[in-house]
């Protein structure tokens, strides 16, 4: 009989530092459990400007069950992400990131909790060497998701974690332009799990994850699982035109009693205009983001081209 396979899947960008010691943390650790389990290790380079690339062909050169995806260019850690869940063999799927913050000793933990019965285990970090603004800004972040997305996903997860097979199936079939992968894992429901564990400051390398790309992640999650935004801005609107009625009514019933009453001047109208415009800027701009979300997915644009592969079986 068949031994389950373990898919576990690793995006690397700019890595080289990294690359060698999460194939062998890997490798230590499903070593005893190869009686039960068979497994193997993709890696997803996203167009690396240093030696990652290099250093994974030497590897997989070395070891069969490592097996390399090259893009043509960085189509962004989601895009990545997402095209080695497609290309995973796997009973079930560990998304592991090749930087080591996450603890690879937790997967002999996720299979266990894979093997009671669950479907997903979101691994959940309970420590973060994040500054305060930026633990304020991920906390704001979550509690924000949590209160507009019909889904909930757990709160400080990073993407470590367990997926079954039939939800990796179905989260593919969903076929996102622009994938939140948590959301969409959180979209398919069936049974889950939080784990929890220590996250792992990072010794060699640098985050690839600044600002500029938590903001437009931030925004993505938002925009691809609610239509909250847009209601608010329907009722906000409506609400602002009834306060322009009702100002307008009081605003005459007061000229018809006192007919030298005068408006604020200049300052105060300035002030309103300025409000007003600010508002329907505001969102003009959270329509522009879900027409550029509807754009995206009628273009059909590549989602990723792959340029080579290694170790694969299939041309």
């Amino acid at each position: 009989m068949n031994k389950p396979l373990i898919s576990i899947v690793s995006p690397a960008y700019n890595e080289s530092d990294n690359i060698r010691r999460c194939h062998e943390e890997v490798a230590r650790v499903m070593a005893p459990l190869l009686g039960q389990y068979d497994y193997e290790h993709l890696f997803g380079d996203n167009c690396s400007t240093d030696d990652t690339l290099a250093i994974l062909k030497e590897i997989a050169s070395k070891d069969r069950r490592v097996k390399v995806l090259s893009y043509s260019r960085n189509f962004g850690a989601e895009k990545s992400g997402m095209t080695l869940l497609r290309h995973a063999r796997g009973n079930v799927i560990v998304s592991l990131a090749s930087d080591l913050q996450d603890p690879v000793d937790m997967i002999p933990v996720f299979i266990t909790r894979w093997r009671e019965g669950y479907d997903v285990v979101w691994g959940v970090y309970e420590n973060a060497s994040d500054t305060w603004l930026m633990k304020k800004a991920r906390q704001s972040f979550y509690h924000l998701i949590d209160h507009l997305s019909e889904e909930k996903t757990p709160k400080n997860h990073a993407g470590f974690g367990l997926f079954s097979r039939r939800v990796i199936q179905e989260v593919v079939m969903l076929d996102e332009q622009n994938p939140y992968t948590r959301g969409m894992i959180a979209c398919v429901g069936f049974p889950s799990i939080e784990e929890p564990y220590r996250k792992i400051g990072r010794s060699l390398g640098t985050s690839k994850h600044r600002l500029g790309f938590l903001m437009e992640f931030g925004m993505n999650a938002i925009i691809s699982h609610s239509l909250v935004p847009l209601r608010i801005a329907t009722f906000l609107g409506v609400a602002l035109a009834g306060m322009a009625i009702l100002m307008a009514f009081l605003y005459a019933w007061i000229k018809i009693f006192n007919w030298n009453f005068q408006a604020p001047g200049a300052t105060t109208t300035i002030v309103i205009v300025l409000f007003f415009s600010g508002v329907q800027l505001f969102f003009l701009g959270i329509l522009g983001e879900y027409i550029g979300a509807i754009h995206a997915q009628v273009r059909r644009t590549p989602f990723v081209i792959i340029r080579e592969k290694v170790n694969f079986d299939e041309p």
